[in-house]
């Protein structure tokens, strides 16, 4: 019977270590001093335009950007997808 409580004991033990460490959401907010608060945040030609880009779509694309705020907002990349897929 002592063999079953000391296993159940050592488990829980085992399970329950994690909890000692406490929330250090604090202490990394302060270490990272607020860098990635966001997730990065852009635009990927893929999403819309598949592998029909060209360089006037794109400047008028990163200009709505800007006129309708996202970079405001920290829309911060534009990303060309360049069809790596498809033959070329």
């Amino acid at each position: 019977m002592k063999k079953p409580i000391i296993i159940f004991l050592l488990t829980l033990c085992c399970a329950t270590a994690g909890y000692s460490q406490g929330n250090n959401y604090v202490q990394d907010y302060t270490k990272y001093q607020g860098l990635a608060l966001t997730p990065p945040m852009g635009w990927n030609s893929w999403n819309k335009f598949a592998c029909n880009v060209d360089e006037k779509m794109i400047k008028e694309v990163a200009d709505a950007m800007v006129s309708s705020g996202m970079k405001d907002a920290g829309y911060t990349y534009i990303n060309i997808d360049d069809c790596w897929h498809g033959d070329r």
